[in-house]
């Protein structure tokens, strides 16, 4: 029996909202970060096959199988890099190892990537050997934040990371949304031609929607805005929101700037529908570091 890709789309991601919910209401935290690991994994071997093929080779830089094997070996290191720091050093190092992680991805994430992605616009991106290294360097550090964030905003709460990721599909979902009904200019043309500026502004207005609705439960668990005038408090949760909504374009961008090099459509065919799990995760890599680093202060 034949399926269409949409009802092949939709049922997929039913399956993975259903599993992922279960897992992350229901595992207990060194078996959420193993299952993190596992996720990550195939998304690290599926960046390193993109960086590592025939593609880039049109940019100076030669095709090579190593990315697809270094990247998933350089999370591993880094997560048992993380375990053996956690093990010896108090809350407040391990506090200060987090903040630093996550500050660098927040620098990474706001200057680098859109440099790249507007140099790749004007034809001035040079895709040699250094390049890859610097794409692979920063996404690698991507993915091994993002599995620090999960673990961290699961330990405070699992509502609270599912508001974050809630936050990130909305965006998505509105941004297509939006740029199916009323794109007419293109955001970057050349990285994503499907992207659109309506698209983007569909995304900002379902996310100042969703975090004024969820202001009122959110806002009474942020301590450090206690002090301040109401009015200042839902300003700053706005910024917050749209700040986390502009991430969550870098990073799909980010992903679509390194598919466009490569020459490939998916990242890869794991997920029937949807491509490879680096598709669907493309958005969060940005988003959830940030939103953990947020936390840190607010919380």
């Amino acid at each position: 029996m034949n399926v269409s890709p949409l009802v092949q789309r939709v049922m997929t991601g039913a399956v993975l909202l259903v599993i992922f919910l279960l897992a992350l209401f229901f595992l207990s935290l060194n078996a959420w970060l193993l299952a993190l690991l596992l996720v990550l994994l195939p998304a690290g071997y599926e960046l390193g096959r993109l960086l590592g093929s025939d593609g880039f080779a049109r940019y100076g830089a030669p095709a090579s199988p190593h990315y697809r094997w270094l990247l998933p070996l350089g999370l591993v290191a880094a997560t048992a890099s993380f375990f053996y720091y956690f093990g010896r050093h108090g809350e407040v190092e391990q506090m200060g190892l987090l903040v630093a992680c996550y500050a660098l991805l927040a620098l990474l994430a706001l200057t680098v990537l859109p440099w790249w992605i507007v140099r790749f616009e004007k034809d001035r991106l040079n895709g040699g050997r250094l390049t890859c290294v610097g794409f692979a360097a920063v996404g690698g550090w991507l993915l091994f934040c993002s599995w620090l964030a999960m673990a961290q905003l699961r330990s405070v709460s699992p509502w609270l990371l599912l508001a974050v990721l809630v936050l990130v599909w909305l965006a998505d979902s509105a941004a297509y949304f939006a740029g199916r009904a009323f794109g007419k200019h293109k955001l970057a043309p050349k990285t994503s031609p499907g992207k659109t500026w309506e698209g983007a502004f569909g995304a900002l207005l379902a996310v100042t929607v969703y975090a004024l609705a969820v202001a009122p439960f959110m806002l009474p668990e942020a301590l450090a805005l206690w002090t301040l005038p109401v009015i200042a408090q839902w300003l700053i949760w706005l910024a917050l929101a749209w700040i986390l909504a502009l991430l969550s374009v870098f990073g799909d961008l980010f992903e679509s700037l390194i598919k466009r090099m490569a020459d490939r459509k998916d990242s890869g065919a794991l997920l029937p529908g949807h491509g490879g799990i680096l598709d669907r995760i493309d958005s969060l890599l940005t988003t959830v570091p940030v939103a953990a680093l947020m936390t840190s202060f607010l919380v």
